[in-house]
């Protein structure tokens, strides 16, 4: 989600506004305005059967994908989080993750059970990079309705991907996010971005958030390659996926409302700060608390199917 901004007085603006804002010079833009305000609020009759197809073929083709091009894919716990989506709750879900690869999303979807592919309320929206995603009219339209929330690196906490995935948050829907906001192929967890920390925040129900490991998409698509393209190996390939328990930000977050009601501005945007810093540092413990779990067995399947 690009640095995180963090003023005294930061300027806030309601989605609908921010679209109001975008460009409409070229058919590029036009387009993507179209496609920005059809996205927010997806209430257009023809929305949910577009969504459903474009999901669910998606995610079909994924999970066909993990069971051709891949030697071994390996889940664990997938039930922590199905269980949260299916449940009869009022509250919202949020997913949080590591971030492996430029195709990690969608590919690593392709483990929903088949009877949540075709239906989009039990799908995740997530956001992506605009730059990437966006790129002209038909792009738009796909990924619009692939449930993919465009994504300006840089802009910070309070650009318009991050009023539209409060908006869905709000409609009680299920949002993932890459905390670390670009890809990382490293051994360790990049400094998780306070974009996430915001929707948890300001959600009007605190969202259930289920943190998310896997391991095995930087080697189908490794960062420095000529050709840019993802290359599983179906006699090599692994995918190794652990999902975690289920955590609660409701206390934390009826406390810090209570303390800011009584704060001058200056004084609230420093506290603000602090709870998104500490959310972020939680949901980072978190997923860096499954990779570690998760070491052995990746280390084990790494051994088996490289030899």
């Amino acid at each position: 989600m690009g640095p995180n901004k963090d003023t005294s007085a930061p300027v806030r603006a309601t989605a609908n506004a921010l679209i109001g804002q975008l460009p409409r010079e070229t058919w590029q833009q036009r387009s993507f305005a179209y496609w920005a305000e059809k996205q927010l609020n997806a209430n257009d009759p023809w929305w949910r059967p577009l969504s459903s197809v474009v999901v669910g073929a998606t995610t079909a083709a994924m999970s066909a994908l993990l069971s051709l091009g891949f030697r071994k894919v390996v889940v664990e716990d997938l039930y922590k989080l199905t269980d949260v989506l299916e449940a009869d709750r009022n509250r919202p879900v949020v997913t949080v993750a590591n971030h492996e690869s430029t195709v990690d999303d969608p590919v690593i979807w392709g483990i929903m059970p088949r009877r949540l592919r075709w239906r989009p309320e039990y799908m995740r929206w997530t956001l992506g990079a605009r730059e990437l995603l966006y790129m002209n009219p038909v792009m738009n339209a796909f990924f619009a309705l692939g449930q993919t929330i465009p994504t300006v690196r840089g802009d910070g906490i309070y650009q318009l991907a991050v009023e539209i995935g409060l908006r869905k948050l709000n409609e009680n829907k299920w949002v993932h996010v890459f905390p670390e906001a670009r890809v990382n192929q490293e051994a360790q967890l990049l400094r998780f971005k306070w974009g996430v920390s915001r929707m948890i925040m300001e959600a009007e129900r605190t969202p259930i958030v289920v943190p998310m490991y896997f391991s095995g998409m930087k080697a189908v698509m490794p960062l420095r390659q000529n050709v840019p393209v993802p290359r599983p190996n179906p006699f090599k390939s692994t995918l190794y996926v652990k999902v975690g328990n289920a955590m609660d930000f409701t206390r934390l977050i009826e406390e810090w409302r209570v303390s800011r009601a009584s704060l001058a501005p200056e004084k609230a945007a420093l506290l603000d700060r602090e709870v998104r810093i500490a959310i972020a540092e939680l949901l980072w413990d978190s997923v860096n608390d499954l990779k570690a779990e998760s070491a052995a067995k990746v280390q084990a399947l790494t051994e088996i199917y490289d030899k």
